[in-house]
């Protein structure tokens, strides 16, 4: 075995971007010059938190402070940040452009990003220019991201890419180090998932390294840049580290084993192979291809130190994706090794654990790309099989009504809003973020809110705010502070204006408690 992969000193994978744009404007095409969302949920929410950060930043106010959840003191920390999206997406927004289309191009742009950042990984450990081209554009081709369409957070995966990279440069002797501190806070700051996935793989390579290569004063290094990217993270995390949700062992989501050999539902030539049980989360096929390539490479290829790290990487990694309960073909059959990892720190936070197979998928994609890009030819065509078996028909977008009743907030100075009815069912959040996504241009603070998980005893008070006017539910109205009710399906005289159409009737009514 070989000393640490030796980054090819040919052409640079810089050079590669354009390209790595250009596959991901395919694969998620229209999405890069559409201003219209792909779902009515986390598309809407996610447009509007990035929208929010920026109206806060440059008004003076805390991001972390989100208008949502009023009355309830433990409504904050419980979403991801998305700040790193954020401060991409100020430009954009400073130009006027329509919030959804920021949305779009981010999410396009990150998927590039990743695919250029897989190339840079899979040159540092030891792969031909022609191997990096194919690891970086299978990766953006993967069923992965395409399970993921509305989980821009989930896109940006790049950033813990990058740091990998930084963190083997840095036992190489190649960085300072102070790159890795840095990618591990953005990476904090764009996705909670991913920066706890980060930290598990810096984990790998670290104990990988000093068990089999005794790289103590590297390794140091390495933690210690480690440490600090956590360490200026830290206050961003105090809300989340209050609110976070932790979820029974038989309440986080197992992945049924057939996902690492399920191809995406919308692929032309093999989505009809999908079963519809499967969780439209869980996709964790590689592609043919990489399965082959990966193969050939743990068998015939020249391997280096770095190639157990990556493996260490698939074997932890697709056995976390499973979940705490082996399901084979809808067949539950035994606890998995998950109920062990849930005992330890943070991991009864993971509700869908198959987030992670992005860690295990990467390093079969890399050896692929080690033993095809050994012949120019292999690799090019790798990459027209990758990309014809998730060929897809455009994506589908959705359209979104106007809320009249926006523009006519946005001209008041109102304190607090509630919409009626209340929606606490995260089973149908569409309610919720179709609101949300329409307060952009007032950002009026409200009850009202959606996040992964709900603020305690909310359900009980939406139930009791449903029944206004009810003495209890105007009673409740006043202990919350609100100004002003938004009704949906209401129509009454004393409304201080009602919006009517043959499609809607909603009321506005100013409550007296200003």
């Amino acid at each position: 075995m070989r000393k640490m992969g030796k980054s090819n000193s040919g052409i640079k994978p810089i050079i590669l971007l354009p390209l790595f744009l250009l596959f991901a404007v395919m694969v998620t095409w229209p999405l890069a010059v559409t201003p219209k969302p792909y779902d009515h949920a986390d598309t809407l929410f996610n447009s509007w938190l990035i929208t929010w950060n920026s109206h806060a930043v440059l008004s003076g106010q805390n991001p972390l402070d989100l208008p949502i959840f009023e009355g309830f003191p433990d409504g904050n920390g419980r979403n991801d940040l998305l700040l790193t999206q954020s401060m991409l997406a100020l430009p954009l927004q400073l130009s006027g452009m329509n919030a959804i289309r920021v949305h779009n191009i981010l999410l396009v742009l990150f998927l590039a990003f990743t695919g250029w950042t897989a190339s840079l990984l899979a040159s540092e450990t030891g792969t031909s220019f022609y191997g990096s081209l194919f690891t970086g554009s299978v990766v953006i081709l993967l069923p992965y991201f395409q399970s993921h369409l509305w989980h821009i957070q989930l896109f940006s995966v790049g950033f813990s890419i990058l740091a990998i990279v930084y963190a083997i440069r840095i036992l190489k002797g190649k960085c300072r180090g102070w790159q890795l501190a840095v990618l591990v806070f953005l990476q904090c700051l764009a996705s909670l998932y991913h920066w706890y996935f980060l930290n598990l793989v810096l984990l790998i390579l670290a104990v990988s390294t000093l068990l089999f290569f005794q790289e103590k004063k590297r390794v140091l290094k390495l933690i210690g840049w480690w440490f600090a990217g956590n360490l200026a993270a830290l206050p961003f995390l105090f809300p989340h580290l209050s609110n976070a949700q932790v979820w029974s062992i038989d309440s986080i989501t197992s992945t049924d084993i057939a996902a690492f050999i399920s191809p995406w539902g919308n692929s032309f030539l093999l989505g009809w192979i999908r079963p519809d049980s499967m969780h439209p989360e869980a996709a964790l096929w590689p592609g043919l291809v990489v399965v082959a390539g990966s193969l050939w490479f743990l068998l015939k290829g020249k391997k280096n130190k770095l190639d157990i790290f990556l493996l260490f990487c698939f074997l932890f990694f697709a056995v976390f994706s499973l979940g705490p309960t082996l399901i084979v073909f809808g067949k539950a059959l035994a606890p998995a090794p998950f109920r062990y990892f849930a005992k330890l720190p943070g991991f009864s936070s993971i509700r869908l654990p198959a987030r992670a197979g992005i860690f295990a998928i990467l390093p079969l994609v890399i050896f692929a790309g080690r033993k095809l890009g050994e012949k120019p030819v292999l690799a090019i065509a790798g990459i027209l099989l990758a990309a014809t078996a998730v060929w897809h028909p455009p994506l589908k977008t959705v359209s979104l009504n106007p809320q009249p009743w926006h523009q006519w907030i946005a001209k008041q100075n109102f304190t607090r809003i509630l919409y009626l009815p209340i929606c606490s069912d995260m089973d149908r959040p569409q309610t919720e973020t179709r609101r949300l996504f329409s307060s952009v241009i007032h950002f009026t603070p409200s009850v009202n809110g959606y996040s992964t998980t709900l603020p305690a005893d909310f359900e009980n008070y939406a139930g009791i705010l449903n029944s206004w006017p009810a003495d209890n539910a105007k009673l409740l109205v006043e202990e919350l502070g609100v100004d002003c009710l938004i009704i949906k399906g209401w129509q009454t005289l004393e409304a201080d204006t009602v919006f009517f159409t043959d499609e809607l009737s909603v009321s506005a009514i100013v409550t007296g408690h200003r």
